[in-house]
This record gives structure tokens, sequence and C-alpha cells, in this order.
């Protein structure tokens, strides 16, 4: 008896997850915002890694976008309860712009619905956020924006084509994640500064 519930709780639980499902281009070609590297409007190119999260909500989590950091931008993904549903790598030849392909997001309840996306990109070839900014001199961001998603197998054949981001309206800017070792050496000649004059006194 216990197997036959439990075969029907995970049969119920895989039959609600296909329901809670979206398709998204993930594409900015046509999307008003870029990936720009320090500041808004200079645009990247080279490298890249993406991931993209998801959350089923219709607004944005405060915390995420006016973050101080990359890293505490990141760490109010999981905070906020997003789910990852990627992680992507290429080259950004036209600056600023990405097309990865057609994804599915995991979180869209009703399946299509709209949903909070998110894009946590670094300036390198490194496979996840973890090593990808932890190299000194990487830059990286976050950015989280409200979009619109289209159901898997919606009415009509083929399924409709999922629109590219359109919800990306603003830049999202990397920006040095690990402090250049230069910098590590300034603070040290700071703090043995300080040392000494303390002696002296």
């Amino acid at each position: 008896m216990k197997k036959l519930a439990l075969t029907g709780i995970a049969t119920l639980a895989l039959a609600a997850a296909a329901f809670a499902q979206g398709l998204v281009a993930l594409d900015d070609s046509a999307s008003a915002g870029g990936i720009a590297d320090l500041t808004a409007g200079s645009y990247y190119t080279g490298a890249f890694g993406m991931e993209v999260w998801d959350l089923n909500a219709t607004t944005v989590p405060s915390g995420i976008n006016g973050a101080a950091t990359p890293g505490a931008a990141y760490a109010a993904l999981t905070t906020d309860k997003f789910v990852k549903d990627g992680t992507y790598n290429g080259t950004m030849s036209t600056p600023g712009t990405f097309s990865v392909g057609t994804i599915t997001l995991s979180t869209p309840s009703p399946a299509g619905s709209s949903v909070v996306m998110a894009l946590a990109v670094w300036n390198n070839s490194m496979t996840s956020w973890a090593t990808g900014v932890a190299v000194s001199g990487a830059h990286a961001g976050v950015l989280a924006f409200v979009n619109p998603t289209v159901a898997p197998g919606a009415a009509g054949s083929p399924p409709p084509t999922p629109a590219s981001l359109s919800g990306f309206a603003s830049d999202l800017v990397m920006v040095a994640s690990v402090p250049e070792p230069g910098t590590f050496a300034l603070v040290g000649l700071g703090l043995a500064s300080l040392l000494i004059f303390r002696r002296r006194k």
C-alpha cells in the first residue's frame, strides 16, 4: 500500500511539474538592455558564462538589482527561492549581445505565464559562478526582471516560437568581483603602515 501511495505522489508531482513550465528564447538581440562591462552602455565582447534562474512571481524581489556587490545579489537568488535552470558559456561577438537558444524555465505556473528571470553573468569561460567569479580580475553581475514565457506544446503545430527576452530592458553591468592582486598589496601596505605608526606612539 505504501508503494502505491508513493508512486501516486511521485506521478502527481511529475504531472504538476509538467504544467509548471515555460519556454523562452535566451536571446537579447531584440532587448533594450545588454551585458555591459563596468559601466552601463560599455558593452562587453569576449568569453562569458551565464546562469539562468527563475521565480514564479510577477514582482522582482528587493535586494537583487540594488545589491552592493555581485556576490550579495547572487546570494539573494537563493534567499528569495529562485530556481536555477541552467548554465551557459559562449562568446559575445556583437557587443553586449548573446543568443543561447530556447530554454525551458521550470517554475511558471500556470505553464506559459510570466515569471521573474535572473541572469548571473561573468566575463570568462569558467563553467560556474563559483569558479568564474573567483578568478582574479573577473567582472560579474546579476540582473532580475519580469519576462513572459510560452507554454511547452501550446495549441498549434508547431508550438509557438518563444519571444526573445523582453523584460531585459536595462543593462546588466558586470563589475569587479574579486580585488586585483595590486589591491591586496595596497591593503597589506596600509595595514603595515598602521602597525608601524602605532608602535612609534
